[in-house]
């Protein structure tokens, strides 16, 4: 039988110069039969782009047949008071801290420390499991989703990495997940999970930074150092390894404004 598809995108593949081009994102979307556009961005604004702001994504899909909705369960930010937050040094087991600010997100350095968003953790959250919940109604009553980000590449985003990962887990039997991309030609093509774990694992191996640390190498005194990470083959443990590598470059600091005890953000995902 074949799967139901679940889609996901960022709308800036659809940049035209200083602004969105909404019909064509649309248009995309209609010609792949979605029925939904998702906003899994955890605040549904954008100061640059304004037309992707909520109101006018409401709008727009209403223009072309295709309901708008908000699910900031599936945002990648959290509450301080939630206990989805870990030490860095336990997120990611090697001595390469500290993170300079232009590799995270809130662009100020990363110390070993310090407590950042633990995807792993935030993928067991009550919030995040109600959203994934939410999903599965929709394909039970036969929709066809398609999850919302700004990121052009999926491989850069908590939509691949954080959401649709766990879709795939939990119903990866009857949901196929696949990415809106363009390829080298410049036309609207699609990429698995698969395959985006492929190019993350060669990302970050291939990395100067991860080279320097020989992970994969042992010699006569101690095994390699991949054997400290997780999994019962070679394979898995080099996917929990660049897995762990990409939470430590994009997971949120745990930042409590003393004012109000609000967290804080420099910008929006």
């Amino acid at each position: 039988m074949e799967k139901s598809k679940l889609y996901t995108l960022g709308y800036t593949l659809f940049q035209n110069g200083p602004m969105i081009d909404i019909e064509k994102m649309f248009m995309t979307l209609k010609e792949l039969n979605v029925t939904h556009l998702v906003d899994v961005r955890s605040v549904p604004y954008s100061k640059q782009y304004p037309q992707c702001n909520a109101d006018n994504l409401k709008a727009a899909g209403k223009h072309f047949s295709i309901l708008y909705g908000h699910m900031p369960e599936l945002g990648a930010k959290a509450s301080p008071t939630k206990d989805v937050f870990s030490k860095a040094s336990d997120i990611f087991f090697e001595d390469i801290f500290p993170i300079t600010k232009s590799k995270r997100p809130e662009k100020s350095e990363l110390y070993d420390f310090e407590e950042i968003v633990d995807f792993q953790k935030f993928r067991k959250d009550e919030y995040f499991s109600e959203g994934i919940k939410r999903i599965k109604s929709a394909y039970e009553n036969n929709f066809t989703l398609a999850l919302m980000c700004s990121e052009k590449r999926p491989i850069d985003c908590h939509r691949f990495f954080f959401v649709s990962k766990k879709i795939e887990e939990k119903f990866g039997d009857w949901i196929e997940v696949l990415h809106i991309i363009k390829n080298e030609n410049g036309a609207i093509d699609t990429l698995s999970n698969e395959s985006i774990s492929k190019e993350l694992s060669e990302t970050v191996l291939n990395n100067s930074e991860i080279k320097k640390l020989n992970v994969l190498n042992s010699s006569i005194f101690e095994p390699a150092k991949i054997d400290n990470y997780f999994g019962d083959k070679l394979e898995d443990k080099v996917i929990d390894f660049c897995d762990r590598y990409w939470n430590l470059m994009h997971g949120w600091k745990k930042k409590i404004n003393n004012q109000n005890n609000q967290q804080e953000y420099d910008e929006f995902i």
